[in-house]
């Protein structure tokens, strides 16, 4: 496994709880940490292959434009907005710096900081696999009956199965 990140991209942002705060708006800082396979794009040369820097920016971009209360909140948007366009992210780091919070005194920044694990074992196989266990994960593409949704569920659980297990299952 590989990280592939993208560290300290500034943004000027209306993040805050207070009114000032989002009418103002402040200086943020945001470091992302993508853990992938990489094999395929370092054979390749191809950025069709990775996991592309810009799109990573774009997502991080588009998150800080809406002015939210929470960096907190923020940092969710981020992990979403990933998700939702890479479908091989094994885990993802996030943090968010707010620089200088208004608190009333000097304060170089306040952050939040999660880390993600998208890494599971399919219950049928025993194999690794990428699960995001939401809408924004690539299983939700296959096409699987109500039917055998229900038997799967019924075998084994809430775990998901990997792509292969899943075709299976979807005929």
């Amino acid at each position: 496994m590989a990280w592939i990140a993208l560290e300290h991209m500034q943004f000027y942002a209306h993040h805050g709880v207070y009114d000032a705060e989002q009418a103002i708006g402040g200086e943020f800082v945001v470091d992302v940490f993508i853990k992938t396979k990489i094999n395929k794009s370092a054979s390749s040369d191809a950025v069709e292959d990775t996991l592309n820097y810009e799109t990573v920016f774009q997502v991080c971009q588009q998150q800080m434009d809406k002015p939210r209360k929470l960096i907190e909140t923020v940092l969710y948007g981020i992990v979403a907005g990933l998700k939702h366009q890479f479908g091989s992210m094994e885990g993802v780091r996030i943090r968010v710096r707010k620089l200088h919070p208004p608190l009333g005194g000097r304060v170089g920044s306040a952050w939040v900081e999660e880390e993600f694990d998208f890494t599971a074992e399919c219950p049928r196989c025993k194999s690794k696999l990428v699960c995001y266990n939401d809408d924004d994960c690539w299983c939700r593409n296959i096409m699987v009956l109500p039917a055998s949704r229900e038997t799967i569920q019924r075998q084994y659980g809430k775990k998901c199965l990997c792509e292969n297990c899943l075709k299976v299952y979807a005929g």
